[in-house]
């Protein structure tokens, strides 16, 4: 297969990548909705968040700020999808080790979105902000359940 690849010019060869691309293409909201399990559907969903903030890197590389933007509203939507799985499940936050993990993978992606925001232009940085304090609001939310002992009893 590689000797097959090595032989193709540079535009098949940017082709055959696309093509690639397209078939191992990443899950997207309704993909992670679609998992039955709620403490997995947070994590899938914190790790998918992830690979938007890849993928908006590159189309902002690339000049396509369109196609960046809708990759960080998709990361916004993801985040929010993993806070509210993992409230559905309804478990006690505190040593629940879905709860921490979601925590630390968005702890994760805030200092990588906080460099992307950095990186960016400043006539678009405003959009990347908004996105970046939502995430952090759900951030903090998940911290404090986690740190939050329960009430009563």
């Amino acid at each position: 297969m590689s000797f097959l690849i090595s032989r193709l010019g540079a535009a098949p060869r940017a082709a055959l990548l696309v093509l690639l691309a397209v078939c191992f293409a990443r899950a997207d909201v309704n993909g992670v909705k679609s998992e039955p399990d709620l403490d997995k559907r947070a994590e899938q969903a914190a790790d998918e968040a992830d690979r938007d903030l890849d993928a908006a890197r590159q189309a902002w590389q690339n000049g396509d700020w369109t196609r960046a933007m809708t990759d960080l509203n998709e990361l916004e939507q993801l985040t929010e999808l993993a806070q509210t799985s993992l409230e559905e499940t309804k478990k006690p936050p505190r040593n629940n080790r879905h709860y921490k993990d979601v925590e630390m993978k968005l702890r994760a992606l805030l200092r990588r979105l906080d460099g992307f925001r950095l990186a960016v232009d400043y006539d678009v940085r405003e959009d990347v902000n908004r996105i970046e304090a939502r995430v952090q609001e759900v951030h903090d939310q998940i911290l404090d359940a986690v740190m939050t002992k329960r009430k009563g009893k």
